[in-house]
């Protein structure tokens, strides 16, 4: 979770030229009204990546496995009149797992 604002790519970009040209990681924070420990955050990125840009957060790992969401698109397309609460009680029993509607719902989208 971002606990400030985040940087621009034309700031990022910016804050990399001025080190490579030198300049301390101070006077660059100074300059950008940054703290140090951001301006050092962008410069090992760059040093380690090649790239400025932040990696992309991994997000929440999913309620089934993947055999579970085949079983489950399975049971869907065998009974396509079930309403979401039918199969969520359904995946409740079968997979021994809470999962609420929003997830099914989820489901079934994804399954088009």
């Amino acid at each position: 979770m971002a606990r400030g604002r985040a940087t621009d790519l034309a700031e990022r970009n910016q804050i990399i030229q001025q080190h490579q040209n030198g300049i301390s990681q101070l006077q660059i924070g100074r300059t950008f009204c940054l703290t140090q420990s951001t301006v050092c955050n962008i410069i090992k990125r760059f040093t380690a990546t090649g790239n400025s840009r932040p990696r992309k957060a991994p997000g929440r790992t999913l309620t089934l496995s993947n055999r579970e969401v085949r079983l489950f698109r399975r049971h869907i397309r065998k009974n396509m009149h079930m309403t979401v609460a039918d199969l969520v009680t359904w995946a409740r029993q079968g997979f021994l797992k809470t999962i609420s509607e929003a997830s099914k719902s989820r489901y079934i989208k994804r399954r088009g």
